[in-house]
């Protein structure tokens, strides 16, 4: 991790004003059962982002709710029910991930807007997906994601399909079968279909 975490000025006034109303969540992490689980997701946003401090959790944890809103709906999950007793701050629904409890350490939901995760999904240590991810569930269930992982913009993952360890799955990439470890898919490329006079 850092040794020297680097935060904007602006960031900093940010995360200054609303430190107070991180209060419940420093307690429900401290109680958590999967305090261990948050701790690893936050040691795996400092690949991402500069501020994350390895050495001090409860201060990367106030920098990360306040700056990044996808990181709110990780910890959401992580401490399950109790999160609705964070409403007040908590604006927004940004990504849904059910109530899938099979996610692994290590966790990143990057720019996380508007991605999906089917609640019986699981997925591995060490996942990094980005945003308008959809992991659905199909005829026979739903998807099993090895350690890993990196699920790019746009990716779509659906029905009973296994992705491998050490596997990168390109935007907009459409996953209906099973994919091996420690490999890349990407979607086609693009072409023009036909053509039409606009004006």
């Amino acid at each position: 991790m850092n040794s020297n975490p680097y935060i904007s000025s602006f960031a900093r006034i940010r995360v200054l004003i609303n430190a107070p109303l991180c209060i419940g969540h420093i307690i429900l992490y401290l109680c958590s059962k999967n305090k261990s689980l948050i701790d690893s997701d936050i040691n795996a946003w400092g690949k991402y982002r500069d501020f994350v401090d390895s050495r001090n959790k409860i201060k990367s944890l106030i920098r990360l709710i306040v700056i990044q809103p996808e990181f709110r709906v990780q910890f959401d999950l992580r401490i399950g029910r109790l999160s609705k007793l964070l409403i007040f701050f908590n604006r927004g629904g940004f990504a849904d991930l059910g109530q899938c409890p099979n996610i692994g350490p290590g966790f990143v939901l990057m720019h996380g807007f508007g991605s999906v995760i089917n609640g019986s999904a699981i997925i591995g240590e060490n996942c990094t997906i980005l945003h308008n991810v959809t992991i659905g569930a199909g005829r026979g269930g739903s998807p099993k994601i090895g350690n890993n992982v990196y699920i790019g913009a746009g990716a779509i993952i659906i029905g009973n399909v296994h992705v491998g360890n050490n596997v990168k799955i390109g935007a907009g990439a459409i996953v209906v079968k099973d994919v091996p470890d420690n490999c890349t898919i990407v979607s086609e490329k693009s072409h023009v279909i036909g053509y039409k006079n606009i004006l």
